[in-house]
């Protein structure tokens, strides 16, 4: 084998000295020798002069070279700190494994003695990066692919590491994942009492599943619990292990129908009883001290104002709703453009008791599907009839595209955020999806309740960072050191001992309102959004173009500026960069809607908050969907993604009615509702917004005709659209100007 090894590395040399192409000859992927014995060739040819420290392991290791692996692996988790190395880990055990005669064996005796070694919050975050959001198979289908997309019997050098790398993934983590996830049950066990058996009834028949976690040491005492309620089955099981760690009781409700209930699935509709039915069980409880708290992400924020809709329970003393949606506002639909996403969503949490990952990650399927109706054009109702299998709640969200009383009996209204009176703390991002959600239970509660109890906590965080931990980039942007706080780990649980255990209060929770302002490596603190902003920059679109862009102006002027939109035109979209990702780029399309450029600042701001428009315009139609996207434009040329919105002008004045547009008539169509951010805007920037006509396959389109937009189709684009901005329409953007504090 060494003398092998010995030649094809001489062989490689000459190889990549020329930068010739490696020779490959498929073999049959069952024959695993033969497999790995490709693969252990492919990676002595390939030249790693230039890898990073990790991808260099990968190739020492398919090589055989475990020696120098060993030592390269030991060196990058020397430098890694603990709670980002859970598959660095894995490969370390996986070399020292390889140097034994019973693989199996060594691993699993290895990696025992390393969990016996963890603490808890080290073992639950090793069950939800290994277990809960397993890679394995992943990485096998990843591979394989790679693997039979290759026709040649020549790859080039970056096709043959490119292999070796998807190789590397799969046969660690197949080989080892029955093991490890045995190994981390059995661990659970040792110091956990899982309780998942559990089933109660509602008042009115349905049943709701419980599972209940108790520390090992904590089961006489009465002790406060930490209760998630949610959807999503079999995915909270660490969350309720990490508040048992914390000196809690972990308990998961799911949503009735789902685990071990043998009600119907019903998403969104039964949580403003079930919540609270739920919460009073707990109170009663011999374990219980008839102290509750909430918390989670998503649809687990969305569970916690649910409960509170008709009375707020005695026993529930704080919740912590984190990127919570909030349905008929910013789920299914934002600002009542119902987006398609949410179509796959409800077979991933209704096919089944617990989640169907395959549907839900059935990736072909969805983008064949929204492909097929954009090009096609047939009604957006019609979506379940191309996909070949009925959607039935998809069809209940079509029925309602107002947010009319089948939203509103799900979450507080109006007058129902006055009687919540707990201390609340809300978590959510500047590029969180579910932001206008959370931001409209935190407005709505400071709208009808009197000095409510309410903080927020919001920085440059997406929907998953943002209940969780940020990771040091988001979308290629490097976050500020001060911004990477661990939000499930440490702050939540702050605040629990604060509210349920007289604790000292967040230090990070100086005032109501905390945030982090982008590119500063600051927090700010405020008593509230209002006093986020002293000052606001106003801007008027005007006709006067320069190249591609129109101009930003000062003042309101007799400007006209026309667009064009042709719904029957299936081979062009708009509206397609709406969505922030990546956050910083080069270029933006300059041809993909109405494109506003202002003058230089010429001094440093921090824009705070939500920006405002109001925009003066007529259509031919008697409706559209737009949006509005606002970039700085960076000293240095960047474009940097802050804000966007997107609305039905026809709900612009009242989301619960809709009020048509008069074709070829002025009007004034307002919001107020943008994404919120905080960013430093530096001198020298200039602000761009574009402004835009909604086409695209990501959600429904509005071809104007006043009829249900669900039922539209390409038959109602036989006339193109024409929609004229005026310059009385403005765009402004809060900000803190620091010549004024």
């Amino acid at each position: 084998m060494r003398k092998s090894i010995l030649l094809l590395f001489f062989t490689a040399i000459s190889i990549a000295s020329f930068g010739q192409e490696l020779p490959f000859k498929k073999v049959n992927l069952s024959d695993s020798v033969a497999l790995a014995d490709q693969m252990q060739q492919l990676a002595v040819l390939c030249d790693t002069q230039n890898l990073s420290e990790l991808d260099l392991f990968k190739f020492q290791l398919i090589r055989g070279n475990y020696s120098d692996a060993l030592v390269t692996v030991k060196k990058r988790i020397k430098e890694t700190p603990i709670d980002q190395r859970q598959y660095l880990d894995i490969y370390m055990h996986y070399v020292e494994a390889k140097f034994s005669d019973n693989f199996k064996e060594s691993f699993r005796k290895s990696y025992r003695k390393y969990l016996d070694n963890s603490n808890d919050t080290q073992v639950i975050n090793l069950d939800k990066a290994l277990v809960i959001r397993d890679p394995t198979d992943y990485y096998i289908s990843n591979f394989k692919n790679t693997y039979n997309a290759i026709k040649s019997e020549n790859i080039s050098q970056s096709t043959a590491k490119n292999l070796v790398k998807k190789y590397f993934l799969s046969i660690v983590f197949s080989s080892t994942r029955a093991i490890f996830f045995e190994e981390i049950k059995q661990d659970h066990k040792r110091r956990y009492v899982v309780n998942d058996s559990i089933v109660i009834p509602m008042k009115d028949g349905a049943e709701v599943s419980i599972v209940l976690v108790q520390r090992k040491g904590n089961i006489t005492k009465k002790i406060s619990a930490i209760l998630a309620f949610s959807i999503y089955t079999g995915t909270n099981e660490a969350a309720a292990m990490l508040s048992a760690s914390k000196g809690y009781i972990g308990v998961i409700a799911n949503t009735r129908g789902k685990r071990l209930s043998k009600s119907e699935i019903k998403p969104l509709e039964y949580e403003n009883t079930d919540v609270y039915e739920v919460i009073d069980w707990i109170s009663k409880q011999s374990w219980s001290n008839q102290k509750v708290a909430m918390f989670g992400g998503s649809y687990n924020g969305f569970t916690q104002w649910a409960s509170m809709k008709h009375k707020v329970h005695p026993a529930l003393k704080t919740i912590v709703p984190m990127v919570a949606i909030a349905p008929g506002i910013d789920y299914p639909m934002e600002n009542n453009v119902l987006h398609n996403y949410s179509y796959s969503w409800n077979f991933y949490v209704t096919n089944n008791k617990f989640l169907d990952f395959k549907a839900s990650n059935d990736f072909n399927r969805w983008n064949a599907l929204k492909n097929t109706w954009y090009k096609t054009g047939v009604a957006f109702n019609k979506l379940d009839s191309l996909d070949g299998q009925v959607n039935k709640l998809w069809n209940t969200y079509m029925q309602h595209p107002s947010y009319d009383d089948y939203w509103k009996k799900m979450i507080p209204y109006k007058k129902e955020f006055a009687k919540i009176n707990i201390p609340i703390l809300t978590i959510t991002g500047y590029y969180d999806d579910s932001q206008r959600g959370a931001m409209y239970y935190y407005n709505e509660h400071h709208k009808y309740a009197k000095n409510p109890n309410h903080y927020l906590l919001v920085g440059p965080y997406d929907h998953w960072t943002a209940q969780t931990k940020p990771e040091e980039s988001l979308r290629n942007y490097k976050l500020d050191k001060v911004a990477l706080i661990n939000i499930e780990e440490d702050i939540i649980y702050q605040w629990f001992d604060y509210i349920l255990n007289g604790k000292e209060k967040p230090s990070i929770l100086k005032d109501k309102v905390n945030f982090q302002v982008m590119d500063t490596d600051t927090w700010m603190h405020k008593p509230s959004l209002s006093a986020m902003t002293n000052d606001t920059l106003t801007f008027h679109l005007s006709a006067t173009k320069t190249d591609n862009f129109y101009a930003l102006k000062s003042k309101a002027n007799s400007s006209k500026i026309e667009m064009t939109v042709d719904f029957k035109d299936r081979e062009n979209m708009n509206n397609t960069e709406y969505y922030p990702w990546p956050l910083e780029k080069d270029n933006i399309n300059l041809k993909d809607g109405l494109i506003f450029k202002s003058e230089e600042l010429n001094e440093d701001v921090i824009i705070n908050g939500s920006f405002l428009g109001n925009l003066e315009l007529s259509i031919n139609k008697k409706d559209v969907d737009y949006s509005v996207i606002l970039y700085q434009l960076t000293p240095e040329g960047k474009y940097f993604h802050l804000s966007y919105y997107i609305g039905r002008a026809s709900y612009a004045k009242d989301k619960e009615h809709r009020n048509l547009l008069t074709p070829n008539e002025m009007t004034q169509v307002s919001f107020s509702n943008s994404k919120l951010i905080s960013k430093k805007i530096k001198k020298g920037s200039r602000f761009v917004v574009i402004v835009n006509v909604n086409k695209n396959n990501n959600a429904q389109l509005n071809y104007g005709t006043g009829k249900d937009v669900n039922a539209e189709s390409i038959t109602d684009a036989e006339v193109p659209l024409k929609i004229t901005f005026t310059g009385n329409s403005s765009i402004s953007l809060p900000i803190w100007n620091f010549t004024k504090e």
